[in-house]
């Protein structure tokens, strides 16, 4: 983030010393709890979201080299990202087209070919079909070439997003609606990763990112662990289309305050998080870069996939040690304290207990990422 929009918004900030309800949002909102339970709904989101795109797989650095790979699951289609020899990317249906096995997972690097562990037809970077053994010509009457489908994929600021329901190009800058600014001071595209690390959660996808949306809950929830560094009041935050940038802020930011503005920073102070509708949240800290990902698996279940990534591709041991103590300790509040509540939450509205819950002016960021989500489904598609 450029240090004139820190400072922006740490003046938003000391506007707000003694005047809190200055950070409020312009209303409230009643969010009905089928938003979290009902089946057609959740049915329209896979379609209109996560399948018509566009989705972030992942960061550039994760698939830097030839023959690299990332796998992703975009609203139940499986996906799989190859770097090919000349430095572009292809996004395959991660699918054989024999009987519809799939033909990687996880991540890699190295990749020559691709074997189906079914059958052992095996494919290469691009795709394309090479060989079906111990066949005898028994599939030479099919009238098709065979070869993996291709979905749209697109790659800038270091990011890459793909359309996992048609080849229909991606246009980047669209789908950012103006975080690009933001996204490509943080050169993702230098970042190495270290780790990435996945669990199930029973709860809704939405549940995931309304944990992160606010800070209204840390003074309670987290009063054990993270409170005593983190204010709990209104967050700073900006839309950008759909999406959205929220700023939580630790007490030392009030020190800054105290300085000439032309040496403040937010950023040693904050944790600044890019929400990407509709499956991922990008957040920096003070010195490293976390990605949240979330791969709905039905209406109440989400998988979620945490990853740290160093702030240089160079790690030293030293860094990948802290890193993974950092990821360990993230994942540490949120596996005891977030994600637990999230699901009794979820449980709650599955039993009919509630219909609906209340989203307040303290919690613009929640109120704008569901309003954004409903204009979604009524336009049938995001932007990009």
């Amino acid at each position: 983030m450029r240090i004139e929009r820190q400072r922006m918004f740490l003046r938003q900030l000391e506007d707000s010393v003694g005047a809190p309800q200055r950070l409020f949002g312009t209303h409230s909102r009643v969010q009905p709890a089928a938003a979290y339970t009902d089946p057609d709904r959740y049915a329209a989101e896979l379609r209109d979201l996560f399948r018509a795109g566009p989705a972030l797989v992942g960061l550039s650095t994760e698939v830097a080299t030839p023959g690299s790979y990332l796998t992703a699951d975009l609203g139940g289609v499986p996906i799989a990202v190859v770097r090919q020899a000349d430095g572009s990317l292809r996004a395959l249906v991660n699918a054989c087209r024999h009987r519809g096995a799939p033909l990687l997972d996880g991540r890699g690097d190295g990749l020559r070919r691709m074997t189906c562990g079914y059958h052992a037809w095996t494919y290469r970077p691009d795709g394309s079909l090479h060989s079906r053994p111990l066949t005898d010509g028994a599939f030479d009457d099919v009238g098709l070439d065979c070869n993996l489908h291709h979905v749209a994929v697109a790659e800038r600021y270091g990011l890459i997003l793909a359309r996992p329901g048609s080849t229909e190009p991606i246009d980047v800058d669209a789908f950012l609606s103006g975080a690009q600014d933001d996204l490509a001071a943080y050169r993702l595209d230098r970042c190495a990763h270290v780790e990435t690390r996945t669990t199930t959660w029973r709860m809704n996808w939405k549940l995931v990112l309304d944990t992160f949306t606010e800070s209204y809950h840390i003074r309670t929830l987290h009063r054990e662990s993270i409170a005593p560094a983190f204010q709990s009041g209104c967050t700073l935050w900006e839309p950008f289309g759909p999406h959205l940038l929220n700023i939580g802020y630790r007490t030392s930011v009030f020190d800054e305050l105290t300085r000439p503005e032309d040496e403040r920073s937010l950023l040693p102070h904050a944790t600044a998080q890019y929400f990407l509708l509709p499956n991922a949240m990008l957040c920096h800290q003070v010195d490293h870069i976390e990605l949240w990902r979330l791969e709905p698996v039905d209406v109440h279940t989400t998988i979620v996939s945490t990853s740290v990534f160093a702030a240089s591709l160079e790690v030293s041991e030293r860094t990948d040690r802290y890193l993974r103590r950092n990821l360990d300790l993230l994942l540490d509040v949120t596996g005891r304290e977030d994600f637990p509540l999230m699901e009794r939450i979820q449980s709650t509205l599955d039993a009919g207990a509630l219909t609906e819950m209340v989203h307040g002016r303290i919690e613009p960021a929640l109120v704008h990422f569901h309003e954004s989500v409903d204009r979604l489904l009524a336009e049938g598609r995001l932007p990009g």
